[in-house]
């Protein structure tokens, strides 16, 4: 399967990159193809939220360590999938960050959850720890969005 990125123009979607261009060279006009289309996630919002995450980690006594610290925010955002026990039970898993694993659109609102889940942990508010982890992205991952 081929991945090519593409831009909604007037005249419908066309490459967005050169890449992209060759891969859609090699597809034969007036043949039908199945495309699922997703908006990417932003690499910029994404060395966001893993700022957030390191930063609030970094001043947090409560987790021993990183992964658990990951999957108790994603629940807390509720950022999860229920799993059946077989006794009935339901658990609430994280569900994953990954790159792949979300669209920008699904991405903004989890990243604004954990926001607001972090901030609560540190005792700020989320328009008080919004600044820090800019500042915190661009000293450890390059510039922020």
């Amino acid at each position: 399967m081929a991945r090519l990125y593409l831009k909604k123009t007037s005249r419908g979607f066309e490459p967005a990159d050169e890449p992209s261009m060759e891969l859609w060279r090699k597809y034969k006009v007036g043949e039908t193809y199945r495309a699922d289309v997703v908006k990417p996630r932003s690499y910029q919002h994404h060395k966001l939220c893993f700022a957030l995450l390191n930063l609030t980690y970094a001043n947090q006594e409560r987790w021993t360590d990183f992964e658990s610290f990951r999957k108790a925010i994603a629940i807390a955002a509720g950022h999860t999938e229920e799993l059946v026990t077989v006794h009935g039970e339901i658990i609430r898993l994280p569900k994953s960050l990954s790159y792949d694993a979300l669209d920008e659109v699904e991405f903004t609102q989890v990243f604004s959850a954990m926001m607001n889940v972090c901030a609560e942990i540190l005792g700020l508010t989320a328009p008080e720890l919004e600044p820090e982890v800019s500042r915190y992205c661009n000293e450890n991952y390059g510039r922020a969005a």
